[in-house]
């Protein structure tokens, strides 16, 4: 059994910088041509040659998306991005569309050709037409089943040996095939030949994630008097949040989680798992990346520790959690995961030493939640290797920059944090 790639997710130099702490194998992200995470910050310009040097620095690979399917006028883009990948020497290419392709193989000959999940790839001759088309490596359509997986393994197996598969194990779902949605164009007045303006282009306005108010309920029936569509409504605990009036999410997906399913994906032979969030926060990905980290670690060891890792993702669950079409039931909750305890969000983020003239270690900080000095538990460093030291009241204190104490603090918020741990360094988490 060879464990899999982590591979994670950077919309900008932050995030980059704690997938590389939090244990990736290898990062994918956006740069200047087009790509399906249009309002992350991305690494455009110069900046990609700099992820790539932090990137290799550390051992990881970095893959960059051109994974839009772009309209004549984009082509132009295509090719920018596409020049730019070589220049920073990227370690391969996300696509979907044959026609960015066909454009790689002509300015971008050595970059390797991984064949984007938009591509919704889902029968083996699929597969031997990316290969022959130069790919290595396909992410497969988000709507396989298990079984599909596992025959796909076989099937690359027995006729294409050595051309990589890889599997979307943690994020948001998609209400249609990945990224193909046109809610966005109905429901947001958006004109359909709006460069960048579209779900193929990146720019999707999660229409699945509004909240909805039911005013009317037309149910359709067969000709034999059964069912043939119903609505699910869930309910707020509190009917006048957040909207003012009773909603639901009609159509929202629950986010996917396949930390159950990790060792059987790596007995088939997936090549790579990979975590959705290029729009996430760093903090977000802190905790996912090294919650993954630890599993993938824990099979290498034979000691392979699912419900460990899971009591860690609920902490950045911010809707349930579930194994979607590798489950019996796509709507049912994973099991092991814990409800009811409160998630303890990350509080902030370690920038560098601080030249503070009080005696003792000190810490430059960003907050990323709001501070109360009042809270008993302490501060709880989120450590590489699922590691999570608690450092009591008397332990640590943070201050303002001018010395006086930290009274109240929301996220942005720069403070000085005092901390004898010997673990703290740049880069860490704590909440």
């Amino acid at each position: 059994m060879r464990i899999p790639e982590l591979l994670l997710p950077a919309g900008d130099m932050e995030s980059l910088a704690t997938a590389l702490l939090y244990g990736a194998d290898a990062v994918y992200l956006g740069a200047d041509g087009p790509n399906l995470r249009a309002r992350a910050a991305g690494f455009g310009g110069g900046v990609l040659a700099q992820a790539v040097a932090a990137a290799h620095a550390a051992k990881a690979k970095v893959y960059v998306c051109v994974n839009a399917t772009p309209r004549q006028q984009d082509l132009s883009l295509v090719r920018q991005g596409l020049d730019q990948a070589v220049e920073a020497g990227a370690d391969g290419l996300i696509i979907a569309d044959p026609g960015v392709a066909r454009l790689a193989a002509r300015h971008a000959p050595g970059l390797p050709i991984h064949v984007s999940t938009q591509a919704n790839t889902r029968n083996a001759e699929a597969l031997a037409f990316w290969r022959d088309f130069g790919a290595t490596r396909a992410n497969l359509a988000r709507e396989c089943a298990a079984r599909e997986v596992m025959e796909l393994c076989a099937a690359r197996d027995a006729d294409l040996p050595g051309f990589e598969l890889e599997v979307f194990a943690h994020g948001a779902q998609c209400m249609a095939f990945s990224g193909r949605c046109q809610l966005s164009v109905h429901m947001t007045g958006r004109a359909v030949n709006e460069p960048g303006r579209t779900a193929c282009m990146g720019a999707c306005a999660h229409p699945c994630r509004y909240e909805y108010r039911l005013r009317s309920v037309i149910e359709e029936r067969k000709r034999e008097g059964s069912d043939a569509w119903e609505v699910l409504e869930s309910w707020t605990d509190a009917p006048a949040a957040p909207g003012g009036e009773p909603w639901t999410q009609y159509l929202a997906p629950q986010d996917l989680c396949l930390i159950w399913q990790a060792r059987w994906l790596a007995k088939i032979g997936v090549d790579c798992l990979k975590i959705e969030g290029r729009t996430r926060s760093s903090a977000y990905l802190a905790v996912v990346g090294d919650a993954w980290r630890f599993a993938l670690d824990s099979l290498a060891r034979g000691e392979f520790s699912p419900r460990t890792a899971l009591a860690e993702l609920r902490h950045a669950a911010t809707r349930p959690l579930t194994a979607g079409l590798f489950g019996a039931d796509p709507r049912r909750t994973i099991p092991g995961l814990d409800l009811k305890s409160p998630r303890s969000l990350p509080l902030l983020r370690v920038l560098s030493p601080s030249d503070s003239i009080t005696s003792g270690p000190a810490w430059e900080v960003e907050l990323k939640g709001t501070f109360d000095p009042a809270r008993p538990e302490g501060l709880t460093l989120i450590l590489p290797g699922l590691r999570r030291p608690v450092l009591g009241p008397d332990e640590y204190r943070l201050e303002r920059p001018d010395g006086l104490p930290l009274t109240a603090g929301h996220p942005g918020v720069r403070a000085v944090l005092f901390c004898a741990h010997p673990d703290v360094r740049p880069g860490l988490f704590a909440r």
